[in-house]
């Protein structure tokens, strides 16, 4: 992504006119004074701390908040994917939705606050808005508070709105640039190598799928020692499914054993346990993998975001092996469902698996020194997609916190 200038150009976003036009109250006197800056323009819109199921219009301000912690940062994500199922039925038809973010007024590409970094999701949120409901108007705003009123706030905002034009991203800096993103090729450049065979490397969701394949490979160029976090426990398999090589091999051996026994177990228990022998095959075949290029390796079942077991953990690999000098994190999960199907207990598991992750892993490593640090994010994030809201959100938060750990770490440390 770049941020380059574009003019406004005088269009006013539809929708604003909406029969019921909401504007979220971000705790700081901007949504009250939009809601002025609306009506001096005949444009009727109604402050609420929550978006009603009949809203044809929501400008969700909860970006623009405050936050003190990074607790509180992450929850103006979940806030925002709320006021989108709130008023889901209705907004899926027609109307407005907009989100108002300050990462910088260049959607992180510049100086903002790193606790900022953490409320990034809200852009995200609007590029899957876009696609699930097409019919709908969407804007994701990133505004620069610098140290402006909210009436200034305000003003901006809604100039934006009634005359700045049709692009879905727009930034509005503190000097008064108006700032759009345009997607940019960029050549593969390496740089030197940062790890060698000395260095101890923690992955998460490391020992399955692409993040795997992505190790071996870079064993071979290190042979590096990798710790892999998992949440799969490692069991031994029945005897029974020794010469079993696929899922119909293996559920007709733990059936026949079943039975044997006089037992006939359901079938969805019998597809747990297929899912379980697959995967533990499948760490055990990275694990080999890994040390037959001359890289130790060592498999650890833990939920990663336990930030309190991912600590102890990692002080028994660090008395073992020596520093941490790597951070991968690969672990994700996904749950697809629209906006309007989606529960908040979906949304929570995806974006926390991926978020409350990061942040134990990060907490864990923090006296560690860290020559690497690789965070596994989607394209999702960059462009949103049908039914993945929360992956798309807490992707472009992992985005935004790398921005933010580049920053502070300087060049002692790769993000």
């Amino acid at each position: 992504q770049v941020a380059v200038d574009a003019p406004a150009l005088g269009m006013t976003v539809t929708g604003l006119q909406s029969e019921r036009l909401v504007v979220t109250d971000d705790g700081t006197g901007v949504g009250a004074a939009m809601v002025e800056c609306l009506a001096k323009r005949g444009i009727q819109a109604s402050l609420v701390a929550e978006v009603p199921a009949d809203a044809t219009g929501v400008i969700f301000l909860g970006g623009l908040a405050q936050p003190a912690s990074i607790e509180a940062a992450l929850e103006i994500n979940h806030n925002a994917f709320a006021a989108a199922k709130a008023a889901a039925k209705t907004l899926s038809t027609r109307g407005l939705f907009v989100t108002v973010q300050d990462t910088g007024g260049r959607f992180g590409l510049s100086d903002f606050q790193p606790l900022h970094a953490w409320t990034a999701g809200l852009a995200a949120l609007a590029r899957t808005v876009a696609q699930e409901w097409p019919n709908t108007s969407v804007k994701a705003i990133d505004i620069e508070r610098g140290d402006r009123s909210a009436e200034t706030l305000a003003e901006a905002l809604v100039s934006e709105l009634v005359a700045g034009g049709p692009e879905r991203e727009v930034g509005l800096t503190v000097d008064n640039h108006r700032i759009t993103l345009q997607d940019k090729a960029e050549p593969a450049n390496p740089g030197p190598a940062r790890l060698t065979a000395e260095d101890v490397v923690v992955v998460s969701g490391g020992a399955r799928g692409v993040t795997a394949a992505t190790i071996i490979a870079l064993a071979k160029q290190t042979r590096a020692h990798f710790a892999l976090l998992g949440r799969t426990p490692l069991q031994a398999e029945p005897a029974c499914c020794a010469n079993a090589t696929d899922d119909a091999s293996l559920k007709r051996a733990l059936l026949a054993e079943a039975r044997a026994q006089g037992t006939m177990p359901k079938p969805a228990d019998l597809g747990r346990k297929v899912r379980q022998i697959l995967a533990g095959r499948e760490i055990q075949a990275t694990l080999a993998a890994l040390k037959a290029i001359g890289s130790p390796a060592q498999y650890i079942s833990v939920d990663v975001t336990n930030a309190e077991q991912v600590h102890a953990e990692l002080d028994t690999i660090r008395n073992t092996w020596g520093p941490i000098t790597g951070l991968i994190h690969g672990a994700g999960v996904i749950a697809d469902k629209r906006i309007i199907d989606k529960t908040p207990e979906d949304f929570r598991w995806v974006f926390e698996t991926k978020i409350a992750g990061l942040r134990a892993l990060l907490a864990a490593t923090e006296a560690h020194p860290l020559k690497v640090l690789c965070l596994f994010s989607s394209v999702a994030a960059r462009c949103g997609n049908l039914g993945q809201c929360d992956y798309a959100m807490a992707n472009e938060v992992l985005n935004k916190v790398a921005i933010a750990e580049q920053q502070r770490r300087g060049s002692q440390c790769r993000v």
